[in-house]
């Protein structure tokens, strides 16, 4: 058929552009943008001829005809070429609708060609080209096409992508889903519900396919942010539960359901929200305005039955629980305390309404009426920042829980940086002096407030309020987590001090009241931000006891690690370190960058938010965060991060720790996903790009090798390379070859060469035992040689690439160092042959295969649980469930042994001539403290040693047990001989002990954390706690004392304090949380609402901290991640 121009009307013009807008591909082949256009024209009577137009000047007149559309004798479409052929082979025909004068064709996957050609089966819907011009989805003048009533795609299985939002091929359709609109094309008005909340009122989103969404994973990321679902919408749904897996099968004016999840929660969504407090807007004169339209009718937009705020008791939480609603502030809105900042005695819990519509002030407004308040209110937080908007509320003071309100004066109103009266503990300078800040007024017997009768106390209360606000203090600034928080005026806190008035304290610890009698002389303390700050200066050891692939060389020869929450950088020539301390939590993964100049490192998730998982891309030379993905859409943690290499490293991938392991892939520079996948059920090892193709990704674990391919529409493709079910091989490492082979190894030892047959499938090119045990790592040197390291047999092997993998040759590690963990070149791209090696015993090794290993960095491979620093030269011990005894002088290893069994307590001769390390089965054993070598063992009991003190004098060491009992033993003043003096029995385990300056008491703490005393001249414990009021202490290392009750907030939920010491100068107090967090005080903590600096390195528990004896560095250790870190106070 040769190509003719036809003569359209206006009509067939208009519909012509409509059409050639759309850009439909041609035999699979997608059309020039700006250079063609594909038209549909009519005919008569019943002849459609598809052409392809140039739009070029030059070419502007020039037409190809790519095939035609005509109904035979039989009323059906045919689709022929130009030449009158039929334009599809066997795997690729499509059936067209009937003719409106016809029945519809029982079966539609069969397509009735002309006479004498075989029938062939259509093509799938989803992979039709003209889509949705031949299945009757767009307007054409003539007959009617109208859309077959069997999917073209019934009995079509699911892609195995079935986790992301598409599907290669729909699933079978019924009639019901087949039910498509006649006008792809047209703008569509939909509503959106959360899926499990009925009451929420929905979100209308106008949009128009092809333009605005693309697709539903396009329309999934356009409504994630705004329905608020913490891990995004990722599954639609229709109101009777059935998925939809394609924008065009979204109706007009119709509801869905957007899901994180594939569980369908059946509910009435859209319902009205109860009537929280129908008297609380009842007496507002603007009340019944705002829930009426005009004409006194209900208005749509409002909001009736949802009050701003409404207080929160014992009656109205039992109530919301005996309803059904989760508990208050969950969905419902938020609950906070708001305390009258002019009587810190009033205080309410209130449930604000997040959904309502009312302004800010109306929040301000009713919160102020439950104290009485009147006039100009304004909503402080701790910090004595103004809250003044919704917006700020719910981002930037999420974290807050209590907030003060007050009224506004004109002084106030023209200065909005008034800082509040008395501010928090943990983030404040002093309060200033108690009195009235109200006016004139004075508290009642209700903890109310009445007015004054006297013209002289309102004057007074005047006078009182003017010093009030010029004593005010302005607001802390806050750094990033690792610093500590700052004040901007600090002299102003040296002025105002606190003296105390005798009178015991009560500090609630797990709902029990404990009561700490006071010295019976008066106390000053100075609840002000201490002067000093600590910023970290040393990290010791490297973690390979439970990561992978965690050692890395920079271009300046550094080497780059992690430990905790830390990220390492250290030069091992100069001895110096630089450490990067963005994240909150403990580091998972990192990943280097192709031009070994950034680094991404994923951390996990905090306890009690799964959603705080994230990556962070820095910067290894000046230390900054250049961008951070995945906050709130990844969960639990990030297990394998990596850069892409065939483009530079402009791809950044990530897999997540959560049920799904969701597989991330970002454009980093500019913080666009691009893609998106659930991977495995099971545990997941690491994932990589491909180094010749930026679209194919390798994720590997146990029982799982699998090959991800994106494709252009961004639909990734899962090809498995073992059976999941049936080989039970775990993939513990991953390299590729120069040649873009896969090599892999598994547990048990074998390594597996993968190759690319000529139909583009993988095959097994080699597979041979290298190993006795699991290959932990495998390293490719530039030369073309693969380094494989193993677990158990310690060994680490050579092997030639281009001579299908003959050993080279093979060294072995000492048993000391442990397994190899990871291997890196000491020069990448040079061929020495030296390289450096992470083990399993957290230790970093230095040398070659020709060549003995050196040790660079030595660490704790277990829980660390003793520290204890030497006040004679100030050097440094430490003890752990590794069964090693370590001495360290600055930041080098002087020596070790190891124990016959695990160490849980360590103490220092304060002559510095012994060290004394309690083990897990009871045993003393004593060390020489300047050579390590064996001086004695002591029997003490069956129970671990949880704790040892020496006296002042260094003739007594006491010892603590599980068992509660305390164990008295006589030494020689060098600490030669130890014999048992004598025994005090106690019930509970104990946790510290400290001893009086005079030697007479010892003040030890349970874990129960309750304060006990002892008298050594009695040898039992003191019945009347008074008695010992006055004693002072020569060391206090009990986290529970009088001295230091401030550092307890109270609260049910505040975290316990596990550790605690006092400065040798007296006048700081560092102590351990077991949320990780490390805290500095000023010395002595007599209120809770004293100021401190705060640090969070570690993820779980601090297990101890100590005071160098020169007070200018601070040793803190984590217990399960045995993290020894020293902190230089300044």
């Amino acid at each position: 058929m040769t190509p003719t121009r036809l003569n359209k009307s206006k009509e067939e013009e208009r519909r012509d552009s409509v059409c050639s807008s759309h850009r439909v591909s041609s035999l699979g082949k997608p059309i020039q943008p700006l250079h063609r256009m594909t038209m549909i024209v009519k005919r008569p009577p019943s002849l459609y001829i598809v052409v392809q137009k140039n739009s070029n000047e030059e070419e502007a007149g020039r037409e190809a005809v790519l095939f035609t559309i005509q109904p035979n004798e039989n009323g059906e479409y045919v689709v022929s070429g130009p030449q009158g052929n039929d334009l599809y082979d066997k795997d690729r025909q499509m059936s067209l609708p009937p003719l409106s004068s016809h029945p519809p064709i029982p079966n539609g996957d069969i397509l009735h060609t002309q006479q004498g050609v075989t029938p062939r089966r259509r093509r799938p819907r989803a992979q039709s080209i003209l889509y949705p011009y031949i299945h009757g989805h767009t307007h054409i003048a003539g007959p009617s096409l109208t859309p077959s009533r069997r999917s073209s795609a019934a009995g079509i299985t699911k892609s195995k992508d079935d986790s992301r939002i598409q599907y290669e091929l729909p699933i079978e359709d019924n009639d019901e889903r087949a039910r498509l609109p006649a006008d792809p094309w047209r703008a569509r008005k939909v509503r959106f519900y959360r899926n499990g909340d009925r009451y929420y009122h929905g979100y209308e989103f106008v949009f128009k396919p092809g333009r605005d969404v693309v697709n539903m994973e396009a329309l999934c990321d356009k409504i994630s942010d705004r329905i608020g679902l913490i891990k995004g919408a990722r599954y639609i749904f229709g109101l009777d539960g059935r998925r939809k897996y394609r924008i065009e099968e979204l109706e007009d004016g119709q509801s869905y359901v957007a899901s994180s999840d594939r569980k369908f929660v059946n509910l009435g969504y859209g319902r009205q929200r109860p009537d929280w407090n129908q008297n609380a807007l009842a007496g507002t004169p603007n009340a019944l305005a705002d829930r009426q339209g005009p004409g006194g009718r209900r208005g749509d937009n409002s909001r009736t039955g949802s009050p701003v705020v409404r207080e929160v008791t014992k009656k109205s939480s039992a109530d919301s629980s005996k309803s059904g609603n989760s508990k208050p502030g969950s969905r419902d809105g938020r609950t906070i305390k708001i305390l009258n900042n002019t009587d810190h005695s009033q205080e309410r819990t209130v449930l604000v309404n997040m959904k309502t519509v009312n302004l800010w002030e109306d929040v301000v407004k009713d919160v102020g009426k439950m104290f009485k308040l009147t006039g100009p209110l304004r909503l402080l937080s701790v910090l004595g920042e103004e809250v003044k908007s919704f917006s700020q509320f719910k981002n930037d003071f999420s974290d807050y829980d209590v907030f003060y309100v007050e009224q506004m004066d004109e002084a106030s109103t023209n200065n909005n940086n008034n800082m509040l009266k008395s501010p928090r503990s943990n983030k404040s300078t002093p309060p200033s002096a108690s009195g009235s800040g109200n006016g004139g007024s004075i508290e009642n017997g209700n903890g109310g407030r009445r007015k004054s009768l006297n013209g002289n106390d309102d004057r007074r209360s005047s006078i009182s309020d003017r010093r009030n606000r010029s004593s005010s203090r302005r607001p802390t600034l806050r750094r990033h987590t690792s610093e500590p928080t700052l004040k901007e005026t600090p002299e102003e806190s040296d002025e105002y001090e606190e003296v105390t008035d005798g009178r015991s304290a009560v500090v609630t610890i797990r709902g029990q009241r404990r009561t700490l009698h006071a010295p019976r002389m008066p106390i000053k303390h100075n609840p002000a931000l201490p002067h000093h700050t600590l910023t970290l200066d040393w990290v010791y050891g490297y973690r390979g006891s439970d990561s992978r692939k965690n050692l890395w060389v920079l271009p300046s020869g550094e080497l780059l690690y992690y430990v905790a929450a830390v990220a390492v950088i250290m030069d091992a020539k100069d001895d110096v370190q630089r450490h990067y301390t963005e994240h909150t939590e403990d580091i998972q993964c990192m990943a280097l960058h192709p031009t070994r100049d950034l680094v991404a490192s994923g951390q996990r998730a905090s306890r009690g938010n799964r959603s705080s998982a994230h990556v962070r891309v820095w910067s290894a030379r000046s230390l900054n965060t250049l961008h951070v993905l995945g906050r709130k859409e990844l969960g639990a943690g990030i297990l394998a991060v990596d850069f892409s290499r065939r483009n530079k490293g402009d791809y950044l991938l990530a897999v997540d720790a959560d049920r799904e392991h969701l597989l991330s892939v970002w454009t980093w520079d500019n913080e666009m996903i691009f893609g998106r996948v659930a991977t495995h059920q099971d545990h997941v090892w690491g994932a990589a790009f491909h180094p010749l193709d930026n679209n194919l990704i390798v994720i590997y674990g146990r029982g799982l090798l699998s090959l991800w391919a994106r494709r252009k529409d961004g639909i990734f493709t899962r090809t498995d390379l073992i059976e999941q079910e049936t080989s039970g091989r775990t993939i513990m490492s991953l390299e590729f070859t120069l040649r873009g082979d896969l090599i892999t190894g598994d547990h048990e030892g074998m390594i597996s060469v993968w190759s690319i047959d000529p139909d583009g499938d993988y095959y097994v090119k080699r597979e041979f035992q290298a190993h006795m045990s699991a290959v932990n790592c495998l390293q490719l040197l530039s030369e073309g040689t693969v380094l494989s390291g193993g677990d158990k047999d310690r060994r680490i092997i050579a092997w030639d690439c281009e001579e299908e993998f003959e050993k080279i040759t093979e060294t072995k590690l000492p048993e000391q160092a442990g397994g190899v963990r990871s291997l890196y070149p000491q020069r990448p791209g040079h061929n020495d042959g030296n390289i450096y090696v992470g083990t399993t015993r957290n230790m970093v090794l230095e040398g070659s295969l020709q060549r003995r290993f050196n040790q660079v960095i030595f660490g704790h491979s277990k829980q660390l649980w003793g520290l204890a620093v030497n006040k004679a030269d100030g050097t440094l011990a430490t003890a752990g469930y590794d069964k090693h005894i370590v001495k360290w002088h600055e930041s080098q290893l002087e020596w070790r042994i190891q124990a016959q069994s695990e160490c849980v307590s360590v103490a220092v001769h304060p002559m510095g001539t012994r060290i004394a390390a309690g083990t897990i089965d009871g045993h003393l054993i004593v060390l020489n403290g300047q050579s390590g070598q064996h001086v004695t063992t002591v029997r003490v009991c069956g129970s671990p040693l949880s704790c040892l003190s020496y006296n002042p004098a260094g003739d007594t060491l006491a010892v603590g047990s599980q068992n509660g009992s305390i164990y008295l033993y006589k030494s020689t003043k060098d600490g030669y001989l130890y014999t048992r003096n004598g025994k005090m029995t106690g019930t509970l385990p104990l946790s510290g002990i400290d001893w009086s300056t005079s030697g007479r008491y010892l003040q030890t703490v349970t874990s129960d954390y309750d304060i006990a005393y002892w008298s050594l001249g009695e040898l039992s414990r003191v019945k009347n706690d008074q008695d010992v009021r006055n004693e002072t202490w020569a060391t206090q290392t009990c986290p529970l004392s009088y001295m230091v009750h401030g550092v307890w907030s109270g609260g049910r939920d505040a975290p316990l304090q596990v550790t605690l010491d006092r400065s040798p100068r007296g006048d700081l107090v560092a102590a351990g949380d077991t949320d990780g967090f490390i805290r500095l005080y000023r010395y002595p903590v007599l209120s809770s609402r004293a100021g401190y600096h705060e640090y969070k390195v570690y993820t779980s528990y601090v297990s101890c901290v100590r005071f160098s004896y020169t007070d200018n560095y601070l040793y803190t250790i984590g217990d399960t991640d045995a993290a020894l870190m020293r902190w230089r106070v300044t």
